[in-house]
């Protein structure tokens, strides 16, 4: 049927996708998922040949899916409690599909019917892109739906460019008092490279002085973030600027600098430029080298006089004699974003200036993010911000001088501010698994803080065990991608606020998954201390593995345990005696986790036993290297 009736067969498949989802079948078992990852995969492959039709089909069952749980949202709930549960999942299979299938598609193959399949789509997606950032369940719907406009945009950028610019269009004429700016958004997820990004600017330039001080404001922001999403996905280009001058995206980043320039009338109107005129200025190496280089007397010409001010002002503000608060704090966030771009610079380009502009401000900024006696905050209402501007500076810094990192010492400090503990382990987190630029140094130079590290996770894994947690409450920061297998925990937490203390316990167990050498590194400690801090790190995890009431430490401790019984983590456990911790401290894991299993005092049998024989087989494997000492 698939050679003869390639249509039919097509369509027929993706009603069988519809009819396997969540919302039609109820919650899914281990059966149902696997049919869903075989129907995926087959949608995925038939999209590089039939990709209008099944683009069309999957938007088709997004629409319907989405308004079944808008319906199941705001009405009453006759299905029952696990209605609204299973709506969601189903909304995350079809976006993750579309984003599947929009990734394998080839480039520039863009057809008319395609184009007007992708407007569809596009309208159903930005449904998802406009919603707030304070609700977990929701947030994962956006995040996905944010990969799937990126896949989107990269065949398809004319339909998504036009509808921003003709949304700018309509705002530079528009009289409402709230208008919607979600379109204006939706720079912030697309993919460009540089001469889209020329495009986006250019198009900016046009409409800027026309849009309302709202609009601008959102026009802003979305503007530095489509920057910041061309730096990370096409690097190449951004390194072959510092070192061949593009005189067209010059052009644009000074006209837009010197828009701003006009918009920065007095301190919350810096406030608000100052980030994306410093970051117009590093798209712009030629004016920034003149710039920097005219502080040591050479020649400024007058056209860049007030982008010297702009520096010299931000440079002013992050000094111990700023004098106003707001402005100090603008400074802050423009010099992180500085020392940010400046580690996309290759660091043999010893040369470029945007390193000689870091060394003027980076021992104030840090002083500034990373001082124990007063903590940095801008107020209750910017405590994510902040806590993501001290991610980025952490990374930063540890980028730019890796091996003299005073903020390392103050976040793993136990006295220090709880914002600091979760700062560290974000930042350590983002440095495994952001993909690297190769003069970007490695997590391996911290692994001698394992020690450290390790007293951290005890500290916190007792508070959250013994119940000591702080009244001091942070909604979930959304700085990893949630699992499948998460998403039901989550759920359940909606609107709820999570205690800091299981928060951060989280975060080190995840940590931990990602790189366990963080916390089995015990250089010049004896056998007998090694094997001790394994036991204790190991039976930690376990004792999360049984706990009900934190679902999703539970799943990211036993993730954790699978890779710390990996042959080769065995094998450092206590590289003085392997065999015989090995045979003490697995033996421990398998003794806890069965005995609560024969009490009935953990609940997912199945998925447990599972976990236990991957643990087995890994101990084989073990077992299987050193055969000829094994049982010694």
């Amino acid at each position: 049927m698939g050679t003869q009736k390639p249509v039919e067969w097509v369509s027929a498949l993706i009603t069988r996708f519809e009819e396997q989802l969540p919302c039609r079948t109820g919650p899914q078992n281990t059966h149902s998922r696997v049919n869903e990852e075989q129907n995926k995969k087959c949608l995925v492959q038939i999209s590089r040949h039939r990709f209008s039709l099944v683009i069309s089909g999957l938007t088709k069952i997004l629409q319907r899916v989405n308004e079944l749980f808008l319906s199941v949202v705001s009405g009453p709930r006759p299905h029952g409690p696990d209605m609204e549960l299973n709506c969601y999942e189903s909304l995350l299979i079809v976006l993750d599909t579309l984003e599947k299938c929009l990734s394998n598609q080839p480039k520039d193959t863009a057809r008319y019917d395609e184009a007007m399949n992708v407007k569809l789509l596009l309208r159903e997606i930005c449904q998802f892109i406009d919603v707030p950032n304070d609700n977990p369940t929701v947030l994962q719907l956006k995040n996905l739906a944010s990969k799937v406009l990126f896949a989107l945009s990269l065949n398809f950028f004319n339909a998504v460019f036009n509808r921003i610019s003709g949304r700018l269009q309509e705002l530079s004429a528009c009289n409402e008092e709230n208008p919607d700016y979600s379109d204006i958004e939706l720079i912030q997820h697309i993919n460009v490279d540089v001469d889209r990004l020329i495009r986006l600017l250019n198009e900016s330039i046009q409409k800027f002085r026309l849009l309302k001080k709202s609009a601008q404001l959102v026009l802003m922001t979305s503007l530095e973030k489509a920057i910041w999403n061309w730096m990370d996905t096409y690097p190449n280009e951004f390194a072959d600027l510092q070192k061949k001058h593009n005189e067209e995206l010059a052009k644009c980043c000074e006209g837009l600098f010197d828009i701003l320039d006009s918009f920065a009338d007095n301190k919350k109107g810096r406030a608000a430029v100052w980030p994306l005129q410093i970051m117009l200025l590093v798209l712009s190496p030629k004016v920034l080298e003149e710039i920097v280089n005219a502080d040591s007397g050479a020649p400024c010409s007058p056209r860049h006089s007030k982008k010297k001010q702009f520096i010299d002002s931000v440079k002013r503000a992050i000094g111990q004699h700023g004098t106003s608060k707001q402005l100090t704090e603008a400074a802050a966030v423009t010099c992180v974003k500085l020392c940010k771009a400046s580690t996309y610079i290759n660091n043999l380009d010893s040369n470029n200036v945007a390193f000689t502009l870091v060394q003027n401000i980076i021992n104030e900024l840090k002083n500034l993010l990373f001082s124990p006696s007063k903590p940095f905050t801008r107020g209750q209402n910017y405590v994510l911000h902040d806590i993501d501007l001290m991610i980025d500076c952490f990374v930063s810094c540890f980028r730019i001088k890796p091996h003299n990192n005073e903020a390392l010492k103050v976040c793993l400090n136990p006295n220090s501010s709880f914002l600091y503990h979760y700062v560290l382990i974000s930042s350590l987190y983002r440095i495994i698994t952001q993909p690297r630029l190769p003069w970007w140094p490695q997590i391996d130079l911290v692994y001698n803080k394992s020690s450290d590290l390790r007293l951290m996770f005890t500290d916190t894994l007792n508070k959250a065990l013994q119940g000591c947690i702080t009244h001091t409450t942070l909604r979930m920061i959304p700085s990893f991608a949630l699992k499948g297998k998460e998403s039901a925990s989550k759920f359940k937490e909606k609107g709820d606020e999570i205690p800091v203390i299981k928060n951060l316990l989280l975060l080190i167990v995840r940590l931990i998954h990602a790189d366990p050498m963080l916390m089995l590194n015990n250089q010049g400690k004896t056998g007998h201390e090694i094997q001790s801090s394994t036991l204790d790190l190991i039976n930690g995890l376990v004792s999360l593995v049984y706990k009900p009431t934190m679902p999703d430490v539970a799943q990211e401790a036993m993730e954790a345990l699978l890779v710390l019984h990996q042959p080769e983590k065995i094998e450092v456990w206590n590289p003085e005696a392997p065999i015989n911790t090995f045979w003490d401290v697995s033996s421990q894991v398998l003794f806890t986790i069965s005995q609560k299993l024969i009490q009935h005092q953990i609940m997912d049998y199945t998925d447990i036993l599972k976990w236990l024989r991957d643990i087995l087989m890994c101990r084989n494997a073990f077992l299987l290297r050193h055969k000829d000492y094994a049982n010694l």
